[in-house]
């Protein structure tokens, strides 16, 4: 029996030694699901997302609901992805106390017009970024630009901003497909 519980002991300490060494910080390794969902991997923990909601047409047409439920104030952090399928187009809220933000990412090195254009967007509307700076992609350091804007209006307002952002920053058409993830934690 004392075998047994020294062998069981000696395993556990060998997964935690090995969890360390698989998963140093701020490394996610992240599986798809057959159901559409993911199942990401780091050292903290593992994370279950749901399928995104997917809207083959029209996909403008499903937002204000995802907006409605984003902007009730809560102490959780929520957050609303909105891309087209393929994931290339689109951007997300977060939402945390009250504070929305609209974030943006940008290859800043071949996309210099794109960060220029999502600028120049906020700053006609009187919106400087929250946050701005530079994250690593890829194991490639400064690779991408991350703007975080501050959002406040009714459902209505902030709605018809989305759209706007989808239209003009990311080239989304109102009648394209859209995948649409909320959540709160």
């Amino acid at each position: 029996m004392k075998i047994a519980l020294l062998v069981f002991v000696g395993l556990i300490v060998v997964a935690v030694i090995a969890y360390f060494l698989l998963f140093p910080r701020n490394t996610f390794i992240s599986f798809s699901r057959p159901s559409g969902g993911t199942v990401t991997f780091s050292r903290t923990g593992v994370s279950l997302e749901a399928a995104p909601d997917h809207y083959a047409t029209n996909g403008f047409e499903h937002i204000k609901p995802y907006v409605a439920r984003l902007l009730v104030p809560t102490n959780r952090f929520k957050f609303l992805h909105i891309f087209t399928p393929d994931g290339n187009r689109g951007f997300g809220f977060s939402a945390r106390d009250g504070l929305v933000q609209a974030g943006l990412s940008v290859e800043w090195r071949q996309e210099a017009q794109r960060e220029a254009a999502i600028r120049a967007f906020f700053s006609s509307l009187g919106i400087a970024p929250s946050r701005d700076y530079l994250a690593g992609n890829g194991g490639v350091p400064d690779a991408t630009r991350i703007l975080d804007y501050p959002i406040a209006g009714s459902t209505a307002e902030v709605t018809a901003l989305t759209e706007r952002i989808l239209q003009e920053l990311c080239g989304v058409s109102p009648t394209e497909a859209l995948d649409i993830s909320y959540g709160d934690k």
